[in-house]
Formats: C-alpha cells, sequence, structure tokens
C-alpha cells in the first residue's frame, strides 16, 4: 500500500505544480533528443546498462550566418548507479536565439520498480526528476544606435534562472510508453513585458516506441511523439532508425554488438489550432565503433521559410562504456533495454 502510494504520489507531482498561476518564457527546445532520449524524459537514464559521454552541437538556418541564427550547444553524461535500480545523468548547454542566450547546467535522476519479470522480459517502472540553474543574458549592445527606440537601452544584462523536469516511463522488453514534463518551475526573466509577451506553460511529451528485429543484427524502432503547451500549441513528431549491428558480441544478461551503424527519419508537423501542416523532415545517419559514436542529421524545412535557408544541421560525438560484461538475473544494475530510440 505504502508503495503504491508514493508511486501515485510521484505521478502527480506536476500536475500540483502546473495547478499554480505562474507566467514566463518558453524554456529552450532541445531537438537533439534524436541523439539521446534523456533529453526527452529523464526517466530513460539508468534503463541502458552503459556509461556515456557525449557532445552535440544544433545549428538553426544555415546560410543567416552564424551569427544571426539560433543554436544549441550541450555536454551530456548519463550511466546507471551501480546495485541500484536507478541512474544519474545531465547536461551543461548553451543555447542562442538572437539577444537571447542560457547557458546552464541540469542534473537528472531516475529509479525504477520492477513490476514483473518473466524469463529475460522484464517490465519496469521508471521515474525522472531533473533541475535546471541557468543564465539568461539579453544583449542590445550591438543594436543600431541610429534607430531611436524608447524601450531599447543598448545594455547587457544577466539574470539567474532555475526550471525543473519529470518524467515516468513504462517499459516491458522492447514496448516503450512514457510521458514527460518540463518548464515546471515556469521561471519568468524580468526583461520582458509580461502584457505584450505570451504566457507560457508547462510543456508536455507524450511518446511510445517498439523495437522489432528484422533479423538478428538488424532492429528497427518505430517512435511518436506528441508534443503541447497546454496552449493549443501542438505538434507531433514521427520517427523511425534501422540499426545495422557488427563486430564482437558484449554478453549480459542481453547480448549486445559491439559496433552498430543507424540510419533514421524523423517527420514533424504542427497540430495548432487552425494551422494544421508539416514542419520538416528530418534524416540522420551514425555509427558506434569500440565504444565512439558519431550521428549527423539534417533537418530539412517544409514551410515557406526553407526557400531563404539551407535547413537545421546536428551533429554529436561520444563515448560509451559497458561497464558490466557479464551480469546476474537479480533485480539490481540489470538494464531493460539494449538500444536507444
Amino acid at each position: 500500500m505504502c508503495k503504491a502510494l508514493r508511486i501515485l504520489l510521484v505521478i502527480l507531482f506536476p500536475f500540483l505544480i502546473m495547478g499554480t498561476k505562474s507566467f514566463a518564457q518558453d524554456a529552450p527546445v532541445y531537438e537533439q533528443y534524436v541523439f539521446s532520449n534523456t533529453l526527452l524524459n529523464p526517466a530513460f537514464i539508468g534503463l541502458v546498462d552503459m556509461i556515456e559521454v557525449k557532445a552535440a552541437h544544433r545549428q538553426q538556418w544555415m546560410g543567416f550566418g552564424t551569427r544571426n541564427t539560433p543554436r544549441t550547444t550541450f555536454l551530456m553524461f548519463r550511466s546507471r548507479i551501480k546495485d541500484r535500480d536507478g541512474g544519474l545523468g545531465g547536461f551543461i548547454f548553451t543555447d542562442q536565439n538572437a539577444v537571447n542566450t542560457q547557458t546552464g547546467l541540469q542534473l537528472n535522476g531516475s529509479f525504477q520498480f520492477l513490476m514483473r519479470t518473466k524469463r529475460k522480459t522484464r517490465t519496469i517502472l521508471s521515474f525522472g526528476f531533473g533541475a535546471t540553474v541557468f543564465v539568461h543574458t539579453y544583449d542590445e549592445s550591438s543594436f543600431d544606435r541610429d534607430i531611436y527606440d524608447p524601450i531599447v537601452n543598448y545594455s547587457r544584462q544577466n539574470y539567474f534562472g532555475y526550471d525543473a523536469n519529470f518524467g515516468v516511463l513504462l517499459t516491458h522488453g522492447g514496448l516503450i510508453a512514457g510521458v514527460s514534463f518540463n518548464n515546471l518551475l515556469q521561471w519568468t526573466c524580468p526583461v520582458y513585458n509580461l502584457e505584450l509577451e505570451r504566457s507560457p506553460s508547462v510543456n508536455m511529451n507524450i511518446h511510445a516506441g517498439k523495437t522489432f528485429w528484422l533479423t538478428a543484427g538488424m532492429p528497427i524502432s518505430p517512435l511518436v511523439i506528441y508534443k503541447t503547451n497546454m496552449q493549443n500549441l501542438t505538434q507531433i513528431d514521427l520517427g523511425v532508425k534501422l540499426k545495422f549491428l557488427s563486430g564482437n558480441r558484449i554478453h549480459t544478461v542481453y547480448t549486445k554488438n559491439e559496433n552498430e551503424f543507424v540510419i533514421g527519419l524523423t517527420y514533424k508537423q504542427t497540430l495548432d489550432v487552425g494551422n494544421v501542416s508539416p514542419l520538416s523532415i528530418s534524416p540522420m545517419v551514425g555509427f558506434v565503433m569500440k565504444g565512439v559514436s558519431v550521428s549527423y542529421l539534417c533537418d530539412v524545412g517544409l514551410t515557406s521559410l526553407q526557400r531563404y535557408n539551407y535547413g537545421t544541421h546536428q551533429i554529436s560525438l561520444g563515448f560509451r562504456l559497458y561497464r558490466d560484461k557479464f551480469t546476474t538475473l537479480d533485480k539490481h544494475n540489470v538494464a531493460s533495454m539494449v538500444y536507444d530510440f
């Protein structure tokens, strides 16, 4: 009874926060979840039995010049906690969009409940939490001083900000289903006029996927993500990854291959009220060889803006280490999934 009550309180936590009235600008959106699913939901941390460090960079709207286009860079870490039912992770990030820059740190943690075990298939309910601190810089120093604007003071101002995120994930073999929330604390940047700015809200991501094995060395993983910010601004992402596995096999409870080559495709479409239209299509390619991973994604826009730029490009470089070559079939230190979505 006590265990069930704790689970219920954890699930209701983000909804209790959402009930409070607050206003702020939307938090930066990290589309690099294609490279790391922990950016989509912190509950993924600890479900894969490995230590991973990964850096990624996203450059939007190439062709306008790097000075004038949004870009995001982050350095991520994640690991399962040995002999515990959970994991730790986080990332350092910088996100720049015109005069606004955010640089900060997010720390994530997760824990899991083993719901059912049947041979090598496990049903696990995972919870993830995250806390973020950052510096928000608002820079008007490069504005044209020949044009008078009474609200511009041509200064560079720094503000300390904070945020929190939360996620729940249910896994059963190669099946996943989860929901995550970010911008829970809805921090307000003092420089903005709240009477003119859009009132932001909590962002919610609902996601589901399944890994199918076409052959012994060829898994395919479709993934569906529904995004909304509770203000009739919604989006759906449809993605799929196909992997070709090779090299030496690493034997744990699950058998992993040392090397893998992956190709993927993601389609994004807005579901906003009165504006249901395609946004982009994103092919990606990557590989892992002896623990070193390299990935590249090109986001090709399907809107009229695409005529004026050369798309958005993302690249990542990482290293992964499978800590335990062999594990037992007990509850601890055994991942429920081998391959990322």
